[in-house]
């Protein structure tokens, strides 16, 4: 089989990335949430690349720090995760679990295959959606040693805390956090997002401009808007030719802008065939990053029903694979 230089970045971004986990769901006090762009359309009892891993999240620093996506991450079927945009769709359609100042929340995670193994950990960004996290306790892990296992097919439930000091200030309805789970799989890490609501506190109460207190610092700015400027031309590329393709621009932009990143790594391990269920575990590992992220952006309907944008996308090269995504929300 024969492929043209342009679609072949598309190769190579799919070839990276192999194994999967992802959030189905949370249970705090009351109600459940769903994590963000989880598709219920796709099956649980396959491991294929397509359908089975494509609504798992990935969520990198270096793609966050490079501005490619929001703290949140991607999905391989609709690129970059607008973390305004889910958590407002997910209050729309009442799909959110109440949580309190030390409570403790059940993630269902649905282990895909080898590398959306454990251990996992949890942060909290308590305004949803300025890129602020903090670690969380997490109690129950899922059984696995840097993100692998033999384990495939598989729903496990971990236990997150909540801090004792919690105050969710974000979303329309002022009382929203986002929760965020990720493993340390060299090819992911991979989790999700998902939002839950407060119920024992204010929520934000100063809601004029001048109470915002978020902030970046002028090192920060000044390096996003330089690597903006240098991406912007590639960037614009990968829009117009998904365009004309009848793509999707966000997830083809994000494949264009990541081809070649080397923090993608092939998992050598093959999963072990078990059955679909659902499991408790042990074992607690958890660790976190915090990130300064500010800008969101994102969309959805990606990868137009397997064009993958068009696939034109030779001759960008590796100094694409930086952070212009956000040109797409």
């Amino acid at each position: 089989m024969y492929y043209s230089s342009s679609i072949l970045p598309f190769i190579a971004l799919i070839a990276s990335v192999h194994s999967h986990g992802v959030i189905l769901k949370a249970q705090g006090d009351k109600g459940e949430s769903q994590g963000f762009l989880l598709n219920d359309a796709l099956p649980r009892n396959c491991t294929e690349i397509s359908p089975c891993q494509l609504d798992s999240t990935i969520i990198r620093d270096a793609e966050i720090k490079q501005n490619i996506v929001n703290g949140c991450g991607r999905t391989e079927l609709s690129g970059n995760i607008d973390i305004g945009e889910q958590t407002e769709n997910e209050i729309a359609a009442n799909r959110i679990t109440s949580v309190q100042s030390g409570s403790t929340m059940e993630v269902t995670i649905h282990q895909v295959n080898a590398d959306g193994a454990g251990p996992y950990e949890c942060d909290i960004d308590m305004t949803s959606n300025s890129g602020t996290f903090t670690p969380l306790k997490v109690t129950n892990n899922i059984p696995g040693e840097n993100g692998l296992s033999q384990a495939k097919e598989k729903n496990f439930t971990i236990e997150v805390q909540m801090p004792d000091d919690l105050d969710c200030i974000g979303a329309s309805t002022g009382n929203i956090c986002t929760v965020r789970c990720r493993n340390n799989a060299l090819a992911g890490p991979f989790g999700g997002c998902v939002a839950v609501q407060q119920t024992d506190n204010e929520g934000r109460t100063n809601e004029t401009a001048a109470g915002v207190d978020t902030k970046q610092s002028l090192e920060d700015i000044s390096e996003q808007i330089q690597v903006n400027k240098d991406d912007l031309s590639a960037a614009l590329a990968a829009n117009q030719a998904a365009g004309a393709a009848d793509g999707n621009a966000g997830a083809s932009a994000i494949a264009a802008l990541t081809t070649g990143n080397p923090t993608a790594t092939d998992s050598a391990s093959e999963a072990q065939q078990t059955g679909n269920s659902d499991d408790n575990n042990d074992n607690n590992g958890n660790q976190n990053n915090n990130n300064n992220n500010n800008n969101n952006g994102g969309n959805s309907n990606a990868f137009g029903g397997g064009n993958f944008g068009g696939g034109n996308f030779g001759g960008f090269g590796k100094r694409a694979a930086r952070k212009a995504v956000k040109f797409f929300a």
